[in-house]
């Protein structure tokens, strides 16, 4: 959200000052017009011969100055400001929280080599592209487990990244929402708000309302990157063998692209995986920007008071009031 949305003055009352600046301005004119004050007392075609050393060329004047002086100082007392201000040792990045889908269907080669190894790459281009930031990995299929706490150590995460695999789950079959609720349980300890990526070729009914609740309550958001394609491909299950039905067919899957449509229309932020850099940048920019809507929404953040930008102008303009001619007589 832009910085003009959350503008506002903190001591509003302040700027009635500004009331005072036309009105100053007005009473120095009507004091300096040596016309008004003697026009009914000369008549009015001896007193244009009478008029010396007018000078109608428009210059800056000390009224001028001590106008635009009022006028900042104003602005800088009733305390401009925009962003909140944050506390000490607070991450200027998202924390983010990677939930690897590691159910059979990931083994599927319909990606080169598969959707898990593809998606082990895309995992390393976040960290890659998120120096210093915080990630913590879940890995879940039929159950889910934390594999690594937020962490900023990157060699650590990839090698615990690299040891993953399908094989490892105790419980076969996918539960979204369990990984969920594991990930939640991370979060709510932490004071930033963090981000949820899912990594999966599909979300099971049963899991949406789970995914869209949080994302619209929770202090952390849920995002979804869909890994593989609509044509889908066979199911590795080993070197050189295939997942096959009890006919001895190889069984083809599909990414669920209905489904991950009907959660993105639920509300939840979801992209599919990109050959390019594409998707890492979507998940960058939505990771950051919730960070910063809640921040900001966030009442127990003072907001930062800009006003002090406007003590140098107000001083300098206060220097000239030193300067020879420049000074302003306030009595007749």
């Amino acid at each position: 959200m832009s910085a003009t949305a959350h503008f506002h003055f903190l001591r509003p009352e302040w700027l009635w000052l500004l009331a005072t600046v036309p009105l100053l301005f007005w009473l120095v004119r009507m004091r300096e017009d040596v016309r008004s004050r003697w026009k009914g007392i000369i008549a009015p075609h001896l007193l244009e011969h009478l008029l010396v050393g007018e000078k109608k060329r428009w210059r800056i004047r000390p009224v001028h100055l001590i106008c635009l002086g009022v006028a900042l100082a104003a602005l800088g007392l009733a305390g401009p400001t925009w962003e909140r201000e944050k506390p000490p040792f607070t991450e200027e990045k998202a924390p983010l929280v990677i939930a690897l889908d590691l159910s059979q269907t990931m083994d599927a080669i319909d990606v080169q080599p598969t959707r898990l190894e593809r998606a082990k790459l895309k995992v390393m281009d976040l960290l890659a592209a998120r120096p210093g930031a915080r990630t913590a990995l879940f890995a879940y299929a039929g159950s889910a487990h934390m594999v690594l706490p937020l962490t900023d150590d990157t060699g650590l995460f990839r090698t615990y990244l690299s040891a993953l695999s399908t094989s490892i789950m105790p419980v076969p079959g996918k539960d979204t929402a369990a990984a969920l609720r594991a990930v939640d349980d991370l979060l709510s300890r932490e004071e930033a708000p963090g981000t949820v990526l899912f990594l999966t070729d599909g979300v099971e009914n049963a899991a949406f309302g789970a995914l869209t609740k949080q994302g619209a309550a929770g202090k952390s958001q849920v995002m979804v990157l869909g890994v593989g394609t609509p044509e889908g491909g066979p199911i590795q299950a080993g070197p050189g063998r295939f997942l096959a039905d009890s006919t001895g067919a190889r069984v083809f899957t599909k990414l669920d692209i209905d489904g991950l449509k009907a959660l993105g229309d639920a509300g939840v932020p979801v992209a599919t995986m990109t050959q390019d850099d594409d998707d890492v940048k979507w998940v960058q920019r939505k990771a950051q920007s919730h960070l910063e809507v809640v921040e900001q929404s966030d009442a127990r953040l003072q907001w930062k008071d800009e006003g002090y930008w406007f003590v140098l102008p107000v001083v300098l303009l206060t220097a000239l009031w030193f300067r020879r001619g420049w000074t302003l007589r306030w009595s007749l």
